[in-house]
């Protein structure tokens, strides 16, 4: 039986429709039946696949990540504030002038 371990993150959710960036490569759509319960736009989830020695069955189990995800939520609010900070000291503000 072959195993694999994937990383998912959804990246927004619209009419039952769910984008999904596939182990930080390419984004699919899914279904939203497909996610667990309460999963959210931002959620890392965990996806454990398995195909069986026929490889005539596939199985997912999908695990809503809650440490990856405030991980994931802590590092894009530290980037945003580096962004922020170093937008500041380009830009003193002030008015515009053409």
């Amino acid at each position: 039986m072959a195993r694999e371990t994937h990383r998912w993150v959804i990246d927004s959710i619209a009419e039952h429709v769910a984008a999904i960036e596939v182990d930080g490569g390419p984004v699919v759509r899914l279904p939203e039946w497909v996610l667990p319960r309460g999963a959210r736009e931002g959620d890392v989830l965990a996806v454990h696949h398995e195909l069986d020695a026929a490889g005539r069955r596939s199985t997912l189990a999908i695990t809503i990540d809650d440490a990856a995800t405030r991980s994931t939520l802590r590092g894009s609010a530290h980037q945003v504030e580096a962004i922020r900070k170093a937008s500041r000291r380009r830009d003193p503000g002030g008015d515009v002038s053409l």
